[in-house]
C-alpha cells in the first residue's frame, strides 16, 4: 500500500474522530459516509481507490448503497467505471437502477462494459432484453461482458427466457445465446441446439454443435451427424467433428463406443456415410479399426483415400500397423505417401505408451521411408519422444546435408526436456555445440546456447494475421 494510500486510510480515521468536519456535502447523514463519496470523486488514483474499498465492504445497508450509486452522474468516466465495479463487488441489487441508467445514457465503451458486467451480480429478469442487444454490439468488450453477465444470472427463469429468443434474432445473437445456454448447463434446450446445428449460418451451426458436444449423449449420436455434413469442410467440419467425438469419449467401454457409433452410422445415407469416416478416426478404438481399415484397402480409390485420412487421425498408435502396410504395399504413390505420413503421424502421438515405445516406431518408419522427404519428417517427429536414445538417433544426421537442420531443430526440442537433458549433459552439449556450429536458424541457435548454460527458453506466440 503506497503513503498515499495509507494517508487517505488516516483521513477517513480522521473525519471519524472530528465530526465537525461536515463542509463536503452537507446532505448526506454522516461526515464519514461523506468522506467516502468526496473520496470516490477524487482525481487522485490512490484516494479513489480508499473510498472504493470502503464502497465493496462496507457493512451499511441499502441507503448507503443508495448514496454512493446517486454520484455515479457526477463523476468521469475513469471514476464512474471504478464505482461500477466496486457496486458490483458490493452485491447489493439497490445500485441497479442507477446501473441501468448509466448504461442507457453512456456512449463510453469502458463504462458501459463495466455496467453490463455488474448486472450480471446485481441484474434481474427484466433487464434481460437491454443485455441481448449487446450481445451484437460493435464492441468485442461489451458482446464478452453481455455474454459472461447473462452465463452468471441465475435462476431457471432465466434460463427459459434466454432459450425463448433462439426462435428470433440475428446469427450474431443467436450463436451467442447458444453459448450462454450451453455454459448455463441448459440441457433441457438440447432439442433446439440440434435445430440449430443444420442452420443455415456457419456462426449457428459452430455454437450450437459446440454446445452439443458439451451436453449431449450417446443417445443423441445419429441426431448429430447431420450437423456434421451441413459443416463446411475444413475448420468447421473438423470443430464439428470433435464436438461428436467429446460426446463418444463419455461412453466408457470402448466396444460399446464403436458399437453406438456404427449403429448411428448406419441410419446415415449410404452416398454420405464415407464423409463421416473422418469422425470415426477422431473417436478411435480397436473395434472401428477393421470398420475402417476395409474401406481403406477396398476397389475405389477415393473411399481409400478417405478410409487412410480416417487412419490417420485415430486418438492412440493402434492403427499404425494398419497404415504401414498400406504404405508398403500400395502402388499408388499419392496413396503411399498419405499413409505414410498418416504413419509417421499416428507413431509419434503422445499416448499410453512409453518414449522408447515412439522411438521404436520412428526407427521402423525411418527403415521404410523411400526419400528424403520421408526421412525428414520421421526425423522432425522424433521429437515426441522424450528420450537421450531419440538424441543418438537423431545426431547423425546433423552431419548429412539434407537433413542437418531439421536434426539440429528436434535436437534442440529434445534439449528443451530437462529431465532428459540434465542427466545427460555429456552428449546433449555435444550434440548442441554442433547445432550451433551448423544451424542457420537464428532462433535455433539461440535455444541450444540457452540449453547450454541451463537456462530455460519461452516458446513465442505466433502474430494473429
Amino acid at each position: 500500500m503506497s503513503r498515499r494510500t495509507v494517508y487517505a486510510w488516516l483521513v477517513l480515521g480522521a473525519l471519524l474522530l472530528f465530526p465537525s468536519v461536515t463542509s463536503i456535502a452537507a446532505d448526506t447523514p454522516n461526515e464519514f459516509l461523506q468522506l467516502v463519496v468526496k473520496l470516490i470523486s477524487d482525481s487522485d488514483r490512490e484516494f479513489r481507490a480508499a473510498g472504493l474499498d470502503h464502497v465493496r465492504t462496507s457493512a451499511g445497508g441499502s441507503e448507503d448503497t443508495k448514496l454512493f450509486a446517486g454520484r455515479l452522474p457526477e463523476l468521469d468516466p475513469a471514476a464512474q467505471t471504478a464505482l461500477v465495479s466496486a457496486l458490483a463487488d458490493r452485491g447489493d441489487p439497490a445500485a441497479r437502477p442507477a446501473i441501468v441508467g448509466l448504461l442507457k445514457s453512456s456512449a463510453d465503451e469502458s463504462v458501459c462494459t463495466a455496467a453490463i458486467s455488474a448486472l450480471g451480480k446485481l441484474g434481474e429478469p427484466a433487464d434481460l432484453p437491454l443485455l441481448m442487444t449487446y450481445l451484437s454490439s460493435k464492441s468485442a468488450a461489451e458482446q464478452a461482458a453481455a455474454q459472461a453477465s447473462l452465463t452468471q444470472m441465475r435462476g431457471e427463469k432465466i434460463t427459459k427466457a434466454l432459450a425463448a429468443e433462439l426462435s428470433s434474432g440475428s446469427p450474431t445473437t443467436k450463436a451467442a445465446l447458444i453459448e450462454v445456454l450451453a455454459d448455463r448447463r441448459a440441457s433441457n434446450e438440447l432439442p433446439a441446439f440440434l435445430t440449430a446445428s443444420v442452420d443455415d449460418n456457419a456462426q449457428v451451426r459452430t455454437a450450437a454443435m459446440a454446445a452439443l458436444g458439451q451436453l449431449g449423449s450417446a443417445g443423441q449420436l445419429a441426431a448429430l451427424l447431420p450437423g456434421i455434413l451441413k459443416a463446411q469442410r475444413g475448420g468447421e467440419r473438423d470443430a464439428a467433428e470433435k464436438s461428436v467425438a467429446l460426446v463418444c469419449s463419455r461412453i466408457d467401454n470402448e466396444d460399446d463406443r464403436g458399437t453406438q457409433l456404427i449403429k448411428a452410422l448406419d441410419a446415415v445415407d449410404m452416398a454420405q456415410r464415407d464423409q463421416l469416416l473422418s469422425l470415426v478416426g477422431r473417436v478411435g478404438g480397436k473395434k472401428l479399426i477393421d470398420f475402417v481399415g476395409q474401406i481403406a484397402t477396398a476397389g475405389d480409390a477415393e473411399r481409400r483415400k478417405l478410409g487412410i485420412d480416417a487412419l490417420s487421425k485415430w486418438p492412440d498408435a493402434s492403427t499404425a500397423d494398419t497404415l504401414l502396410e498400406i504404405a508398403n504395399n500400395t502402388k499408388d504413390s499419392a496413396e503411399r505417401s498419405q499413409a505414410f505420413q498418416g504413419y509417421v503421424k499416428i507413431a509419434a502421438t503422445r499416448d499410453k505408451r512409453n518414449d522408447g515405445q515412439r522411438l521404436d516406431r520412428m526407427k521402423q518408419a525411418m527403415q521404410a521411408a523411400k526419400s528424403n522427404e520421408e526421412q525428414l519428417l520421421v526425423i522432425n517427429r522424433c521429437r515426441t519422444a522424450y528420450d537421450v536414445e531419440t538424441l543418438r538417433f537423431v545426431f547423425p544426421y546433423v552431419d548429412k546435408a539434407p537433413f542437418a537442420e531439421t536434426a539440429c531443430e528436434t535436437i534442440v526440442e529434445l534439449a528443451h526436456h530437462r529431465e532428459i537433458r540434465d542427466p545427460n549433459k555429456v552428449e546433449f552439449n555435444k550434440a548442441l555445440d554442433q547445432v550451433i556450429a551448423i544451424s542457420k536458424n537464428p532462433e535455433v541457435v539461440e535455444r541450444a546456447n540457452r540449453y547450454k548454460r541451463g537456462e530455460t527458453w519461452e516458446r513465442q506466440a505466433k502474430a494473429a494475421n
